[in-house]
């Protein structure tokens, strides 16, 4: 189980102003009075990350409103992500995780709550082998909600599934920029993403989520900034708070802080940034128009 030792709680307020409306896409919650649900052989021991902290974060970087993501820490629970979903409507849209043990019903608590997307594994390295029957299963029901198909994958591995990814109907969003090295510029994975984001209902994810890149991000701003070139229309950003995959032993925590004036660097037009920042996402997720 990797250690963590918690987000910047120094996190500085960045240097570079968000839009209104910013969207941060990817965030964890995680309850401190429901250990009880937490997953005996985790990954990882979560921080003490709940609501009161999240906005804490989002006030000083000036985010207003967030993608909560089901940890996998609680497996297919998702009673902690229904209480913060339901704490603030109007600003928190969810991504639960789909499979035989989440019923019809729960699907539509989970839909009323504000979760619009199942996210799926594929990376290797995370879990199981992929089960593409069960994969397929899964985003019937997904489809049959409206939801948008988040995918956990590199891609190298969404290159490899590439028949069955592309012929998705429902809108897919890629997480994490697929876990893209500056050296995979001209790699198989880095052509599946170009592809799919021409087809006019694939998203890509812009975060930082483990040590392959630390501060100042130097290395970080070619990729993101040839990853956003592909389709600007079709990216959204994230900070993957509290970011539960850095192990304290191996890794410099972000500042969050940091992560905003990235981005920034990364796509110095203004206009670019608002739309990847607020419009994309407030049409992806279904948030109200203000």
């Amino acid at each position: 189980m990797n250690a963590h030792r918690g987000w910047r709680r120094d996190t500085r307020e960045p240097a570079v102003a968000l839009p209104p409306l910013s969207c941060d896409c990817a965030v964890h919650v995680f309850d401190p009075a429901r250990v009880d649900l937490l997953l005996p052989g985790r990954r990882y021991e979560p921080p003490v990350a709940w609501l009161d902290e999240l906005r804490t974060l989002h006030e000083r970087l000036g985010v207003q409103r967030a993608v909560l993501v089901q940890p996998s820490v609680y497996g297919n629970d998702h009673a902690v992500l229904l209480t913060a979903l339901r704490a603030d409507p109007a600003r928190y849209r969810g991504v639960a995780l789909l499979d035989d043990s989440v019923s019809d019903a729960a699907c539509e608590e989970l839909h009323a709550a504000g979760v619009r997307s199942a996210r799926f594994n594929i990376l290797s390295r995370f879990g199981a082998a992929f089960d593409a029957v069960a994969f397929r299963r899964q985003v019937r029901r997904a489809e049959a909600l409206g939801w948008i198909i988040s995918l956990h994958a590199t891609a190298d591995e969404l290159a490899a599934h590439a028949r069955l990814l592309l012929d998705l109907r429902a809108e897919v969003v890629v997480d994490h920029l697929a876990y893209l090295n500056p050296g995979d510029l001209d790699g198989e994975g880095f052509r599946f993403l170009r592809e799919a984001v021409t087809r006019g209902h694939w998203w890509v994810k812009v975060s930082r989520v483990d040590h392959r890149f630390a501060p100042p991000y130097d290395d970080a701003v070619e990729l993101i900034r040839r990853v956003v070139a592909l389709n600007p229309w079709r990216m959204l950003w994230a900070t993957d708070w509290p970011h539960p995959l850095y192990d304290a032993a191996t890794t410099t925590m972000p500042n969050d802080a940091d992560l905003v004036e990235l981005f920034a660097r990364a796509v110095p037009d203004a206009a670019l940034r608002e739309q990847i920042l607020a419009r994309n996402p407030a049409r992806v997720f279904g948030f109200p128009d203000a």
